[in-house]
């Protein structure tokens, strides 16, 4: 558990939160790309929780898998 608290909508109450790293999948400008995203969920029953930093992350992720796939490597 990270040790912070942040609201679950489905508990309706504040909860910790536990945050795994996943492969997701995401579809961007037509083409599907895989890349490696975190995910949090509420550590009373396991319902994903919206973590912002979580969202960050997961966007430069998938904009990332992007750049690489269409071989744009100005970002290295």
């Amino acid at each position: 558990m990270s040790g912070q608290i942040i609201f679950c909508e489905e508990c309706r109450k504040d909860v910790g939160y536990n945050e795994t790293d996943v492969i997701m999948s995401s579809t961007l400008k037509g083409e599907t790309y895989e890349y490696s995203g975190r995910k949090a969920t509420c550590a009373d029953y396991g319902f994903e929780v919206y973590i912002a930093k979580n969202e960050d992350y997961n966007l430069k992720k998938l904009y990332d898998a992007y750049r690489v796939k269409s071989k744009l490597f100005d970002f290295l």
